[in-house]
């Protein structure tokens, strides 16, 4: 690939595909799926019309099927509850796709080894599900399934314009200075972010970036790398991350002094969701059930719940309510408490997989980023780097991140779909330096318009449970004054549990 084509195509941006007029003539045509959550919240305002068809009771409702939804499950087991989740998939943000035999993630997808001081409620939950196990030698939790580890050395290359770099951070001496200073943070780092130090929240009252300047100069291709790593775990660049945030992401685990196993199975986080559903009764579990309205009756709750498929409205009363779903929506829900979410910023995603049927020619590593052209593009992590059920498909899973106001773009996937993946196999086309379109077989999209909360500016230790309105409601989910992390999550769902219980 000469020079002029290799900047035409790092100049591409999906923003100017949804926002522009296309030619679809000028593209291969791809068998494209969507998922898409983002129509259904319309149900809300649409289900006045639906009839209502049956009243159930029940102890426990807890209103999300995502990893909080059912680790607060998990801890209830044994009770009478029930869980709605408005997919028919469940597993929120680490969803999981198949296609011919082959699974592969549609959001999150790997976790890392953790430390022995993190929260012992989740580290013993974990261990429980036989997911880890204490290495002694080493000091740290980890897993069990030690054949979804990625080597070392296929981990991850960067992509920039000066072409291929091994890491995001160039290693020189402005690194050595920038851990330098957030070394003695390490210890303090911890998961659940609710058990680091009072003395540290400071921190979470200025920027990352303002933090980082105090002491260092950044120049332009130091920060880029910066804003791409805070981005692609926050949603956000380090200017609006805060500095608490910024500094856990490098100092949550020790990276630089002990081998953090890297844990990513070919479907990605959903093996958590799997889990922890393989301990569940089947029949607890309600999908393509959406939560329309919670309000107080007594000493219970009336909740109206819309079964999608069959477009009828049934009614439980609940005792108690676990709100493990996105609060963006509470406003609506249950009003009483939305206003303890509206200062909320949520980062919108888009996936895309690419199922090829044959083998690119090309060495293969885990995580492909790319530090050029559409900042809104991350990358794309390739399944030849993790153990594969078919070997005669290789899987690529590109991420794209958004700003907060791009959400409403997200409406136009069905009418763009076809330039949009066309605009991202050329991307990856330009990665390898090959045409792979010819052996494109099959394309997933799934669209999260409120994929995760953006840990900006004071959100982080303002943990909404100490001031909702009802105490047999309670609010569990990374977006409840959290890090948008998998422990972060577990740990939401058990603490709700243990709240309710102290009631």
């Amino acid at each position: 690939m000469n020079r002029r084509s290799f900047i035409k195509l790092s100049s591409l941006s999906l923003t100017g595909i949804l926002t522009q007029s296309c030619d679809p003539t000028n593209f291969k045509t791809y068998d494209i799926s969507i998922r898409s959550d983002m129509s259904i919240g319309h149900l809300l305002f649409e289900s006045t019309s639906f009839p209502t068809r049956n009243i159930f009771s029940t102890d426990y409702l807890i209103v999300g099927g995502g990893i909080a939804g059912l680790s607060s499950a998990c801890q209830i087991r044994n009770r009478d509850f029930v869980l709605c989740e408005l997919s028919e998939n469940l597993g929120g943000s680490s969803s999981r796709q198949a296609y011919a035999g082959e699974i592969f993630s549609q959001g999150a997808h790997y976790d890392l080894a953790y430390p022995e001081y993190y929260g012992q409620e989740t580290l013993r939950f974990l261990k429980d599900l036989g997911v880890i196990f204490y290495d002694s030698h080493i000091g740290l939790w980890d897993f069990v399934d030690s054949q979804y580890l990625i080597p070392t050395q296929v981990e991850s290359r960067t992509l920039t314009e000066n072409g291929f770099k091994e890491q995001v951070l160039p290693s020189n001496n402005l690194k050595n200075d920038f851990l330098k200073l957030l070394s003695p943070y390490l210890p303090e780092m911890k998961l659940p972010t609710r058990l680091i130090n009072k003395k540290l929240w400071s921190l979470n009252e200025i920027s990352f970036t303002t933090f980082l300047q105090k002491s260092l100069a950044l120049p332009s291709d130091f920060k880029r790398g910066i804003d791409y790593q805070m981005k692609d775990d926050y949603g956000a660049e380090a200017q609006k991350v805060s500095a608490l945030a910024g500094i856990h992401y490098y100092m949550c685990r020790p990276y630089y002094t002990k081998d953090v196993s890297l844990f990513s199975p070919p479907e990605g986080n959903y093996y958590f969701i799997n889990k922890m559903v393989n301990t569940l009764p089947k029949e607890n579990i309600k999908t393509s059930h959406l939560v329309r309205s919670i309000k107080k009756i007594g000493e219970a709750f009336e909740v109206q719940v819309i079964n999608i498929k069959q477009r009828a409205v049934d009614v439980y009363r609940a005792k108690k309510i676990i709100y493990a779903g996105q609060k963006h929506a509470l406003k609506y829900v249950f009003p009483p408490d939305g206003y303890l979410f509206k200062d909320n910023e949520y980062a919108p995603w888009l996936i895309i997989n690419f199922v090829l049927n044959d083998k690119v020619k090309s060495d293969s590593f885990w995580q492909n980023e790319f530090l050029m052209g559409d900042p809104h593009f991350m990358g794309f992590v390739d399944n030849a780097s993790q153990i594969r059920i078919k070997e005669n498909y290789r899987v690529f899973t590109a991420y794209y991140c958004f700003d907060s106001t791009q959400r409403i773009l997200l409406n136009s996937i069905t009418d763009r779909a076809q330039e949009i993946v066309a605009d991202t196999v050329e991307k990856i086309c330009m990665y390898f330096n090959q045409d792979i379109s010819s052996q494109v077989e099959k394309v997933f999209l799934k669209v999260m318009g409120h994929a995760m909360p953006i840990p900006k500016i004071g959100y982080l230790f303002n943990d909404k449970n100490l001031v909702r309105s009802e105490p047999n409601i309670v609010y569990a989910g990374v977006d409840n004054s959290r890090l948008p992390l998998l422990f972060e999550a577990l740990d939401s769902g058990i603490q709700a549990i243990i709240e309710l219980d102290l009631v």
